[in-house]
């Protein structure tokens, strides 16, 4: 990937009325961030035209590592894998904040028009986090610039495998805070669902905890014409994924908000030929972890015993991604008063509902009090498309708002 220049712009230039950035207001802030968002702009383009699947995002990591560097960052990269922390120190004695981008893209093939679609085959970044990448090195340009304004030292975390729901854990793992103990953790998501530039914020559980799940059948192949000669594995399979959906409809409290959905099957080779085998892939998200814990327990009992009774032998892997987020109280209020005073153009909105969607982030709000919040990005009707849709997009002015939220967070005093 081309190298950013983020560097090369000055805040210092367009810091109105004063000198002393220990009092940047409002005003400048803006202004600094409307000097920064081409730029922003130019790197989400780049990116989104260059995506990179969960694992192996080592060019985005690259351009990440280089641009913190330039901007006289302190970098450590490969954590976790392509993971990159980018430390701002200010001063030993000042407490740590710490912020997160995710950087991977999705196996979707993107279906837009645009100048900056992605050329790559059936990868694209489809959830916005090339806007989340570049949003982070925003704030990391406008942030070094005005570290005298700062009372807290800074960790930007770019974090890889989010959409697989790895690469959080894999950080931690490596130890990506254990040194520097951060305070508090912030991270936002993209949301095509509010209007473009606007935060939304929700009290209580903002994600559902997220499974992923694997399932092998194993059976008797043969001739289509005999089928009594087989053992029908897409019959077992049929049987299983009925019984599966009705999980939630019947062994759920309807009044705890569960989902299972199956998204990839994969069997046979003719149409006139009984396979021996059969695999099919998915995932349930729930909000409660008793809820979870109970549709673990049912699927296994499903899967082994409906196969058994048709004479097939089956194989369950559960993969446990994330926990339920739930953002921190007394975080949330305090960031909602830092927007209402250092960013008042922005509309933060209250989101009723939470939503079913995993978000790993919450394998660091684990170990650290955090808080997601949502960047609006629906401008058109070009930009309203749902997350993980082909032709998703964001209304790009959106990332002015990502920068301001971000940089109030850090310029308020503990």
């Amino acid at each position: 990937m081309d190298l950013m220049s983020f560097e090369s712009i000055n805040i210092n230039n367009i810091a109105t009325g004063t000198d002393d950035l220990k009092h940047l207001n409002a005003t400048q802030l803006e202004a600094a961030i409307d000097t920064l968002l081409p730029e922003v702009i130019r790197t989400r383009c780049l990116i989104h035209q260059q995506p990179e699947l969960s694992g192996h995002e080592k060019e985005t990591a690259q351009l990440v590592a280089t641009v913190c560097r330039n901007a006289g960052l302190e970098v450590r990269e490969h954590i976790g894998g392509h993971g990159v922390l980018a430390c701002l120190h200010i001063d030993e004695n000042k407490p740590w904040i710490a912020f997160r981008a995710d950087m991977d893209a999705l196996p979707i093939q993107d279906g837009k028009n645009q100048s900056y679609s992605s050329p790559v085959a059936n990868v694209s970044h489809s959830c916005g986090h090339d806007a989340h990448t570049s949003i982070l090195l925003g704030t990391v340009c406008l942030l070094s610039q005005c570290k005298e304004a700062l009372d807290y030292n800074i960790a930007f975390i770019f974090q890889p495998a989010e959409e697989t729901c790895q690469g959080a854990a894999a950080m931690l793992a490596d130890g990506v805070c254990k040194e520097l103990r951060p305070e508090q953790i912030y991270a936002l998501h993209v949301y095509p669902y509010l209007p473009a530039g606007s935060i939304g914020l929700r009290n209580g559980p903002m994600c559902a905890a997220a499974d992923m799940f694997d399932v092998e059948i194993h059976g008797r192949g043969g001739h289509a014409a005999r089928p009594h000669e087989c053992i029908d594995v897409i019959l077992v399979a049929s049987h299983v994924i009925q019984a599966l959906h009705h999980i939630v409809s019947r062994r759920v409290n309807p009044l705890h908000q569960a989902v299972l959905t199956i998204g990839q099957i994969h069997a046979g080779h003719a149409g006139n030929v009984i396979p021996d085998h059969i695999s099919f892939s998915g995932t349930f998200r729930s909000l409660h972890p008793e809820v979870h814990e109970e549709i673990r327990t049912c699927m296994d009992h499903i899967i082994r015993q409906t196969s058994e009774a048709w004479g097939a032998s089956s194989k369950f892997v559960l993969k446990q991604a994330t926990p339920v987020l739930t953002n921190n109280p007394t975080l949330l209020q305090r960031a909602s008063d830092i927007f209402q005073t250092l960013t008042p153009n922005i509309k933060c909105l209250d989101i009723q509902e939470p939503s079913m969607g995993g978000e790993d982030f919450a394998e660091f709000m684990r170990e650290i009090p955090g808080c997601l919040f949502r960047l609006g990005t629906g401008g058109s009707p070009e930009t309203r498309y749902p997350l993980h849709h082909p032709n998703f997009d964001i209304d790009e002015s959106s990332m002015h708002s990502g920068i301001s939220a971000f940089a109030a967070l850090a310029l308020s005093a503990k």
